[in-house]
């Protein structure tokens, strides 16, 4: 039986890489895109916001988005646990939503994010 060539097996794991990052990176968008859409719907159908207060939202929220992400991709050059970030966002969160809030090792934590693949195996049983 003939060896695999190595070399070209790196090769195709640096191409699957690739993919696999650009699908990570297309999931991301997507999801932001998502949360922006139901968002604006639940303002709109449980607060009444109309278009002109729905487009200031937008325009707040991805502005809001950009500002934390920045701040998380800064923070994560010196801390791989982004405690500043961390902080400055349960903070933000007390504010707005009172001390009655978990803390952002909760919230993100894996049992508390949204899976769609552990939640399609949970509803099945």
């Amino acid at each position: 039986m003939k060896k695999p060539n190595t070399y070209i097996q790196l090769l195709n794991a640096k191409k699957e890489i690739a993919v696999l990052y650009q699908e990570v990176e297309r999931m991301k968008g997507f999801t932001l895109q998502q949360s922006l859409d139901m968002a604006i719907i639940t303002l709109h159908e449980e607060f009444g916001f109309g278009p002109d207060r729905c487009a200031k939202f937008e325009e707040a929220f991805r502005k809001t988005f950009l500002e934390y992400a920045q701040m998380c991709v800064d923070d994560s050059k010196d801390d791989e646990h982004i405690v500043y970030t961390q902080e400055k966002v349960d903070r933000a969160l007390r504010a707005a939503c009172g001390e009655d809030i978990l803390s952002f090792e909760e919230r993100y934590s894996p049992e508390n994010l949204y899976l769609r693949t552990r939640d399609l195996k949970e509803s099945e049983k």
